[in-house]
């Protein structure tokens, strides 16, 4: 019976001291700090949806406070996992968490709104520089322009396309820093351009009244008369002051201007008439009509452009001025003369004779009508 009981003793006290600890055991367990993951791993989320949005790029100010107040979250997680057990305190690893939370929603939403709103203006700024590179290719395509004017056409068209290949990825950073360099230089030449371009048709008052002299000469004698309007690239034949034929012209390579020296590859502007008639042996360009530049007015130009130093007393002022054939190459080519196609060439070598009439003007229009045709 003793030895029961003191069995029985042994069994209380162990159930009794298995009971403490069990409970102390509980309670430790239930005391220690639990860390705040799921805010953690939210802010960790929140950030990389961000950052893959290019937060980082379109809202960088948001993003790097984000990333910021998320470093200091981590750092002080680590810092309170050195601490003993019970000493832990999470509360501002958990307030860093959900504020770098809130942080990475407002860049993502920041960002997306900047995206949408670049997206839509790049759309409209390319689409003016499209259209002006369109008007550049219409007016200027042909027209003599300083290389440096060229250059820039050339650079800001490259940088157009690349920005357009970079919107099209949705790169739209990219695509506006390209598509602000093309628009500097497109719009820098296209000014250039147009300044040279209205100072030639301040001679359209000259050019009118050679083109009305003519046409009333026509009509007034019955006589064919030859108009080259260059701007338009066109040779016209007029009878009894009625324009009767149309042709494709081409001509100096530098044809801006009037001609002022021999070598200048401009196609003289004024009234002159046909002085020769060339075919077959007599001239490399199938046919041919040599007109008598200079006149008295471009020699007495020339004299007054040497006495003024315009000049160099060592220049020449040229001649060989012809209507010929070898044209339709859609380029301006020659030294100064007018090319027209071979089968145009046999038209107008038939409608003329020597002694016909034969006036260049820059335009037959004004500078607004021309571009507008």
């Amino acid at each position: 019976m003793i030895v029961m009981r003191k069995g029985i003793k042994i069994i209380v006290w162990t159930i009794t001291v298995v009971s403490f600890f069990g409970v102390s055991g509980y309670a430790f367990y239930r005391s220690i700090p639990e860390p705040p993951l799921a805010e953690i791993e939210s802010a960790r989320l929140g950030l990389a949806m961000a950052r893959d949005s290019q937060a980082a790029k379109y809202s960088a100010e948001i993003y790097q406070a984000a990333e910021k107040t998320y470093d200091s979250a981590m750092t002080l997680w680590r810092k309170e996992n050195e601490r003993f057990v019970l000493r832990r305190n999470y509360e501002q690893v958990q307030i860093m968490a959900m504020k770098a939370t809130d942080l990475s929603a407002e860049a993502l939403e920041s960002t997306r709104n900047r995206t949408s709103d670049l997206e839509n203006r790049l759309h409209v700024d390319m689409q003016r520089l499209f259209n002006l590179v369109k008007e550049i290719n219409l007016v200027f395509s042909r027209f003599p322009l300083p290389q440096t004017t060229r250059t820039k056409i050339s650079k800001g068209k490259l940088l157009l396309n690349e920005a357009n290949v970079a919107y099209k990825k949705q790169e739209f950073l990219t695509a506006d820093e390209l598509a602000t360099k093309s628009g500097f230089l497109l719009y820098d030449a296209h000014k250039t351009a147009n300044n040279i371009l209205e100072n030639y048709f301040e001679n359209y008052p000259y050019w009118k009244r050679w083109l009305d002299e003519s046409i009333a000469e026509s009509r007034e004698k019955s006589i064919p008369v030859v108009v080259v309007d260059k701007f338009a690239r066109k040779c016209y034949v007029y009878k009894n002051g009625q324009k009767t034929h149309e042709f494709e012209a081409e001509l100096g390579k530098n044809w801006v201007g009037d001609k002022r020296y021999r070598g200048d590859y401009t196609t003289p502007e004024g009234r002159y008439k046909i002085t020769v008639k060339k075919e077959k042996s007599k001239t490399i360009y199938y046919k041919a009509l040599l007109i008598n530049f200079p006149n008295e007015d471009d020699i007495q130009r020339f004299r007054a452009d040497i006495a003024n130093g315009k000049l160099p007393r060592s220049a020449k002022i040229g001649g060989l001025i012809e209507i010929h054939g070898h044209g339709g190459k859609g380029a301006d080519w020659t030294q100064g003369c007018v090319a027209l196609s071979n089968p145009d060439m046999d038209v107008i070598y038939r409608l003329v004779s020597v002694g016909t009439p034969v006036t260049i003007i820059g335009s037959a229009v004004e500078l607004k009508s021309a571009l507008k045709n």
